[in-house]
């Protein structure tokens, strides 16, 4: 059976919201389990959730990131356990246009990154341990708890063994924090905090965010934001709920190279609507995305205006 046909009941069940997750590509039978034998306490997990509107070099280059070196234990470099690439096919501020790809297109987009993910500190660079799956739930925190519960149980039906801890680290960019940390997308500024709270709490849902800087940023990532006003400690006030999650360590940040940090799917989609699928065309947008997502996209002639 194909990877869209195996998607696509999967991908109805979601948005019918018969299940809030649904995996739609897994490694091995075991994951989120490493394929050896022995389990890691906890069980460290890499997640990164957008809309894959197509997948670039970008979101290779911050699902391939390894652990903050301020996380590593005894100073050691370590990677992730096991990563998640997430779709979410309910957005709290898009919907889809005409030109878009649709959502089993995106997902085999996601299929062809996700060959490209490698084990960081793999000397061999080996694949990584990386599932793909969709979710109907908007926000990160919602997210979490579903991921929680839904990871729980998978764990539970593959070990005999008393469920290890997760710590599910989001990674995302900084427009994504900002409206992480947004009343709006709350009942109340007091909903917000409450929530982040026990979002990124380790006693609590123990997830932490790990932010990628912009190209040039300073250290809270928003060094090219112009005039925007910024805190005697460096963070902008667009950021301020964030900050105490900041100085804690539960919300990071990470640089992922200057060119690719500069990288972003609606350029890609601007370029292939102003100068198409040929080779020519290719050449201008092409360096943004892995060929192999650069093919599909000329196959399925996508974002093309017509």
């Amino acid at each position: 059976m194909t990877f869209r046909n195996t998607a696509l009941p999967l991908l109805a069940r979601v948005q019918g919201c018969l299940s809030h997750i649904e995996l739609v590509h897994i490694p091995h039978p075991a994951w989120p389990l490493p394929p050896q034998a022995t389990i890691p306490r906890p069980i460290r997990m890499a997640i990164l959730d957008s809309s894959f509107n197509p997948p670039t070099l970008a979101h290779l280059a911050l699902i391939n990131a390894s652990i903050p070196s301020s996380d590593n234990i005894e100073g050691v470099e370590a990677d992730y356990d096991a990563r998640l690439l997430l779709l979410s096919v309910k957005n709290a501020d898009k919907v889809l246009k005409a030109t878009d790809a649709t959502y089993i297109q995106r997902l085999q987009m996601m299929c062809l990154l996700s060959r490209h993910i490698r084990s960081s500190t793999s000397p061999n660079l080996e694949p990584a341990n990386v599932a793909i799956g969709i979710t109907n739930e908007p926000t990160f925190v919602r997210k979490s708890m579903c991921l929680l519960s839904f990871l729980r149980n998978r764990i539970a039906s593959l070990s005999s063994t008393e469920i290890p801890q997760l710590e599910l680290a989001f990674i995302i960019g900084i427009d994504t924090l900002e409206r992480l940390v947004a009343p709006r997308y709350y009942d109340s500024e007091k909903s917000m905090l409450a929530s982040l709270n026990r979002f990124l709490s380790p006693k609590e849902d123990n997830c932490v965010v790990v932010c990628a800087r912009r190209n040039l940023a300073t250290f809270t990532g928003v060094a090219d934001k112009g005039v925007e006003s910024v805190g005697e400690d460096g963070i902008q006030d667009s950021l301020k709920p964030a900050r105490q999650f900041i100085h804690s360590g539960r919300i990071k940040f990470m640089d992922i190279g200057a060119d690719e940090s500069t990288f972003s799917s609606t350029t890609v989609r601007g370029f292939v609507k102003d100068f198409g699928i040929t080779e020519q065309g290719r050449k201008l947008w092409g360096r943004f995305v892995a060929q192999s997502v650069a093919e599909f996209i000329v196959s399925e002639r996508l974002y093309l205006d017509e």
